[in-house]
C-alpha cells in the first residue's frame, strides 16, 4: 500500500512554439497529481491512471508536488495519459511569470469592447473565446 502513496506520476508539456534548444519540453518533472481542463470539464490524474487520450479547453493546468500547488495556462490542445505519463501538447502554455499583465489586460478591454460593439454572432464567439483565454491568464498570472 505504501508502495502506491510514493508513486508520482512524469508530466510533460510540450509547447512548440515555445520550444527551446535545451528540451523539447515547456514542462517536465515527476509530480503527485495533475488537474486539467478539458472541453467536456475538469479531469484530475492520479498515478495508475488507466490510459486516456482527451481535448483540452483554454483553463488552467494545476500542477501537486509534495506539498505545492503550481499552475500553467493552457490555450487548448491535446493530452494523453499512459503509463503513469501524462503528455500535454498545447500551441500556448504559459507559466506564471511568463504572462505580460499589462498586454493581457490591455487585449482583455479591447476584446470585450469589440464584443459588445458587434451584433455578428461569429465575431461574438471569437471575441468571446479571446476574452475567457485573457482571463485565464490573468488568473494564472495571479498564482
Amino acid at each position: 500500500m505504501a508502495e502506491a502513496v510514493d508513486k508520482k506520476i512524469e508530466l510533460r508539456v510540450i509547447a512548440p512554439t515555445m520550444a527551446t534548444d535545451k528540451s523539447p519540453y515547456k514542462f517536465s518533472k515527476a509530480v503527485d497529481m495533475v488537474i486539467m481542463r478539458c472541453t467536456t470539464g475538469d479531469i484530475g490524474i492520479l498515478p495508475g491512471r488507466m490510459p486516456v487520450s482527451m481535448v483540452l479547453g483554454t483553463g488552467v493546468l494545476r500542477i501537486f508536488d509534495e506539498d505545492a500547488e503550481n499552475h500553467m495556462a493552457l490555450v487548448g490542445g491535446i493530452a494523453h495519459v499512459s503509463d503513469d505519463v501524462v503528455t500535454i501538447l498545447s500551441d500556448v502554455a504559459q507559466k506564471p511569470d511568463e504572462v505580460n499583465v499589462e498586454k493581457v489586460t490591455a487585449d482583455l478591454e479591447e476584446f470585450r469592447r469589440l464584443y459588445d460593439e458587434t451584433t455578428d454572432f461569429n465575431e461574438k464567439k471569437k471575441y468571446s473565446e479571446e476574452t475567457h483565454r485573457c482571463q485565464v491568464l490573468l488568473e494564472v498570472a495571479k498564482k
